[in-house]
C-alpha cells in the first residue's frame, strides 16, 4: 500500500510538470512570433527611411559637388599660398619655428625644395592659377 501512495503524488507532480513544460512551450512560441513581427515591422521601417533618404540625398549630391568644386578652384589655392608663406616667414624668422613645428609645417629646404602642403599638392595648385 505504500507504494500505491508514492506513486500518486509522482503522477500528479509528472502531470503538473508536463503542463508547465507545455505552457513554457507555448510561451517561448509566442515569444518568437512577436520578436518576428517586430523585426520585420522595423525592417519595413528602416526601408522606408532608406528610400526618403536616398532620395534627399539624390537632390543634395548636385550642391554638393558644386561646393565641392568650388572650394577646390577657389579656397585651396589660396590656403596652399597661405600654408606656403607661414613656411617662408617661418624660415626666415626662428620665433615662428615652435608653431610651425606644432602644426607640422615643414619649411623649405635651402635646396629649393618645395615643402609638403597640408591639402592638395602645391604644383597642382600653382598651376591653376
Amino acid at each position: 500500500m505504500e507504494t500505491l501512495d508514492n506513486k500518486t503524488p509522482i503522477q500528479t507532480s509528472d502531470n503538473d510538470l508536463q503542463a508547465q513544460c507545455d505552457a513554457l512551450r507555448h510561451l517561448i512560441t509566442s515569444t518568437l512570433i512577436l520578436v518576428i513581427v517586430i523585426s520585420g515591422t522595423f525592417n519595413i521601417y528602416l526601408l522606408r527611411q532608406w528610400k526618403t533618404t536616398s532620395k534627399d540625398l539624390a537632390g543634395i549630391r548636385p550642391q554638393a559637388a558644386q561646393m565641392v568644386a568650388d572650394y577646390q578652384r577657389v579656397s585651396a589655392p589660396l590656403m596652399n599660398d597661405f600654408v606656403v608663406k607661414l613656411t617662408e616667414y617661418g624660415r626666415t624668422h626662428p620665433d615662428f619655428a615652435p608653431i610651425l613645428v606644432k602644426y607640422n609645417l615643414k619649411p623649405t629646404a635651402a635646396t629649393g625644395v618645395p615643402a609638403i602642403a597640408p591639402a592638395t599638392s602645391l604644383p597642382a595648385a600653382k598651376a591653376k592659377k
